[in-house]
């Protein structure tokens, strides 16, 4: 047990390695896309304790304040304030912090169901593959946007759970596609059926064998299918069947600041630049990692 332990041990610290090494090989454009996610993540995670202010808190003397202006009771605010006055830099924290919690779970939420429909599918195959799979293309071949809006109509906003749950999934499809095609190319390569013979059962079969050899799949479809989350909900909030105030995210922002767009253009400009860097930063890790984690692309050679 204790020589496994420490064999285990080990690869962990050799998959470091390479992971490592594999960042430090990287164009400088990834490295600074991985570096501004590194940011976003950082603020998602401290943001209560970093902003400078109370997000919801209202000075109307200080309202629609520019960029690097100073209110007139002496409180400085490098993003300005938007027009309630409220400082914009700590609404920005705050909408970051909102927008990625919702974007982050959502987003495995909808991996987690989509392998599990797609292995359902691939171990049971004849009719319940065929459900599944007719599912699957309505799914595909539906405006997902309207999905949500009508499931909103219906259950009503204001509930963030219910908002995560609709938000995640989006693409669910997707990764049922992946995990069926590669569960079933797994099972005509044999070593499942080997595994099985030897006899574990089918849990120990899809978790310890089957999935991490389409990990690497899975992980370049979440990191593609991120951004898409993102723009699902700040476009959702920004239409006012989102995020419900007093909470507040980067859709809520953009949708405060169109009416301001002439006067005070930093009101929807900084959220619009921080939801177009952050989709970009994703979309470039996620072509980085196609690249390094598929083994028949011209860069692998």
């Amino acid at each position: 047990m204790a020589f496994a332990e420490a064999t285990e041990t080990i690869e962990r610290r050799s998959g470091l390695r390479t992971v490592l090494a594999r960042v430090s090989v990287a164009p400088l454009i990834v490295k600074m896309a991985m570096a501004w996610l590194i940011l976003v993540l950082f603020i998602a995670v401290t943001a209560h304790w970093i902003m400078p202010y109370d997000y919801q808190q209202t000075a109307l003397l200080s309202r629609l304040l520019p960029p690097g202006a100073t209110g007139p009771a002496g409180d400085f605010h490098i993003l300005g304030t938007d027009h309630l006055g409220r400082d914009l830099l700590s609404r920005l924290f705050s909408s970051i912090q909102l927008t990625m919690l919702v974007a982050v779970f959502g987003t495995v939420f909808g991996a987690i169901v989509g392998s599990c429909i797609g292995f359902v599918a691939a171990r049971f195959r004849g009719w319940v593959d065929d459900i599944i799979m007719v599912l699957v293309d309505f799914q595909a071949s539906m405006p997902f946007v309207i999905i949500a809006l009508s499931v909103i109509a219906v259950m009503g906003t204001g509930n963030m759970l219910l908002f995560i749950l609709l938000v995640g999934f989006q693409g669910w499809e997707r990764y049922a596609r992946i995990s069926r095609g590669m569960t079933l190319s797994a099972v005509n390569h044999g070593y499942a059926a080997s595994i099985r013979l030897l006899g574990a059962g089918t849990m120990r079969v899809y978790l310890r064998h089957i999935l991490p050899n389409i990990l690497a799949a899975l992980v370049v479809q979440v990191s593609i299918n991120f951004p898409e989350t993102v723009i699902l909900e700040t476009s959702m909030s920004f239409l006012g069947v989102g995020i419900q105030p007093p909470n507040t995210s980067l859709g809520n922002l953009l949708s405060y600041g169109r009416d301001y767009l002439l006067n005070a253009w930093w009101i929807a400009g900084v959220p619009g630049c921080a939801i177009f860097f952050t989709t970009l930063s994703m979309s470039v890790v996620g072509d980085w990692l196609r690249d390094e984690l598929d083994p028949t692309t011209s860069s692998r050679a």
